[in-house]
Parts: C-alpha cells; sequence; structure tokens
C-alpha cells in the first residue's frame, strides 16, 4: 500500500478514508476543509441544543404526538453524533497523513 496508515484509519476499519497522495489534495488542505466543516457542526449543534423543546407544544394533537415528536429529535441528535464522528475522523486521518 502506498498510503501512510493513520491510527485513525486503524480504529475505523468500517470507514472509507481518502488516500493522501501526490496527484489529490493534500493532507493539510483536507483536514482544514473537515475541520472547518465540523466547527459549523459545532456551532450548529448548541444552536440547536438552545431550541426550546417541550411537550406543551404538542399535547394538542393527541398522547402520541409527544411521543413521536421526541423519538424524532433523538433521532436527529443521533445523526449529527453521526456526522461528527465522521467529520472527526477525517479531520484526524488528514492531518496524519500529513507527518
Amino acid at each position: 500500500m502506498f498510503a501512510i496508515e493513520t491510527q485513525v484509519a486503524v480504529e475505523n476499519p468500517e470507514m472509507q478514508l481518502p488516500i493522501i497522495h501526490m496527484n489529490g489534495n493534500s493532507g493539510t488542505t483536507l483536514g482544514n476543509e473537515y475541520y472547518s466543516t465540523l466547527k459549523a457542526l459545532n456551532a450548529f449543534e448548541e444552536i440547536f441544543s438552545k431550541i426550546e423543546f417541550h411537550q406543551r407544544d404538542y399535547y394538542p394533537l393527541g398522547d402520541e404526538a409527544w411521543l413521536k415528536a421526541r423519538a424524532q429529535r433523538q433521532a436527529q441528535w443521533a445523526n449529527i453524533g453521526s456526522l461528527k464522528k465522521y467529520l472527526e475522523a477525517h479531520t484526524d486521518h488528514c492531518f496524519q497523513s500529513t507527518t
């Protein structure tokens, strides 16, 4: 293999990470792009967490509405967590590939 095997690649064998090579983007360039996106996601996460999410906004719709809304919101938090893991792994891998 012609790529540097990073610790991130070893710890996340299921994740397809980019190969840093001379005909592609540099690890620094990609790392900075992923890191900028990760910072934006962190800012989004903070703003999203401040949305006032309360049962009182759902009870007129019936007993099941709050349970459904809460499950949907939890699914979105899981999506955010998954995207965060993806961005962190790609950021770290790209920066590790430059050394």
